[in-house]
Parts: structure tokens; sequence; C-alpha cells
């Protein structure tokens, strides 16, 4: 790719900005007997996006919110485990508002990039009250032109329709954004398939499957300072 032709950079929330590997120790603390977090945290992760790709086909549409709550009491009772609401709320809210574990790169890293003239958007599947918490948690307020929400458009990723949306809110033509994100692929199959350049971000020490079903990724960086120095 062409990195010349980039005008605007955009950047996934959950597991490029935020390790959700986090939810590994507070499922740990906050349910008796888990013999296995690891196995729990990767059913809930995989079931709440799992609901979020069933809700673009079936035009049901919940909050993130709302998605992520669903799949941690299907992943908490799949493991044989009848965990009261006030207990998966406390949860939830942990990992996702109370105690964000933002990856050491991103604030200053996402920083080189605004400082070498790119406006710099969040692209998430995430409410509007869960961005307002990791921006401020990753300490982002001066960083990032915005946040973008999937309940702009009532669209999860991989939809096309949230990466257009982005184009449009960023006023920027789809095939001068380049999107990085983390974590598995469908994220940068949906951004490439809606025209977007895109970057795997594989940071040191991550372990992943490789994943063949959708195009490869024009850039595989290890973070953000990586992004930043091609850039520059």
């Amino acid at each position: 790719m062409d990195l010349d032709s980039v005008s605007t950079v955009t950047v996934d929330s959950y597991s490029t900005l935020v390790d959700i590997g986090s939810q590994e120790a507070v499922l740990e603390a906050h349910v008796e007997g888990l013999d296995d977090a690891e196995s729990v945290s990767q059913l809930w992760r995989a079931q709440y996006l799992q609901y979020s790709m069933i809700a673009n086909d079936i035009d049901a549409y919940r909050p993130f919110w709302e998605l992520i709550g669903q799949g941690l009491r299907y992943a908490l009772e799949a493991n044989g485990h009848d965990v009261p609401e006030a207990t998966r709320d406390e949860i939830r809210r942990t990992v996702y508002e109370d105690e964000l574990s933002i990856f050491d790169d991103v604030r200053d890293g996402i920083g080189r990039i605004a400082d070498l003239g790119y406006e710099v958007y969040i692209v998430s599947n995430g409410s509007p009250e869960m961005l307002e918490h990791l921006v401020a948690a990753a300490d982002l307020g001066d960083v990032v032109t915005d946040a973008i929400s999937a309940d702009e458009v009532e669209t999860y990723k991989p939809e096309a329709g949230i990466y257009e949306h982005a184009a449009e809110r960023t006023d920027t033509p789809i095939g001068e954004i380049l999107h990085a994100s983390g974590g598995g692929m469908r994220d940068v199959w949906g951004a490439k398939h809606a025209g977007m350049s895109t970057a795997w971000v594989s940071r040191p020490g991550e372990t992943l499957p490789t994943e063949e079903l959708g195009s490869e990724p024009d850039l595989v960086i290890e973070g953000f300072h990586d992004l930043a120095d091609r850039l520059e």
C-alpha cells in the first residue's frame, strides 16, 4: 500500500486499545470455584461478538453493553456457574468501565500519529458511554478527534455500513483511511472489504491462530509506535 495516500487513521477499541485479557483476573476474583478463567473469558468474548453479528442479520440491534452482559451469562452458565445478576454486572463494569486495562503503547503511540498531522478516530462496537470511559482511561481526550460508535448506525462490525459511516463522520474518502485493529481478523477483514486500508496490531508476545477467510492486512504492526514510525 501507498502510505502517502492515507489522510485519516481509525483505530479499534477492545483488544486494540484495551487488553481484554484482563477479564480472566476479574472473573477469578468474583466467581467462586472457577477453575478455567481463560476458557470462560474466551467464550464470553466470542459469544458477545457472535451476538453482534447475528443482530446485524436479524435486525435485532441491542447496545453493545447489553450484548456483553448476555455473553457473560452464557459463558458462565455453559461452564456450570450460576452467578447472580448483581455479580455479573460488577464483573462487566470492572472490566469495561472501572478498571480498563490499556495497552502501554496506546497514549504515546497514538499521540505521535496525531502529531504527524493525522486525525485519529476510534471506531468501535462499544456504546457511547463505554467509549467515554475508554477515552478517559487511556488519556486520549486531547489526542483522538472523536470516538465513533456502532450505536450511531445500529450496525456492528464487520458490516460495511459502520466503516462507511466512519468515512462520512471523518469526512474522508474511504480509500484514504487506514484502520488499525488487534485481536482476531474480523475487524480487519470488515474494514478492508468496505474499502479501507488496514493494519493488524500484533503485539510482541501475542499468539493467535492463523486466519485465512478474508483479505490480508496491508500492514502488520507491533503497536502504535511501530505505526507512527511507518507513517513518519
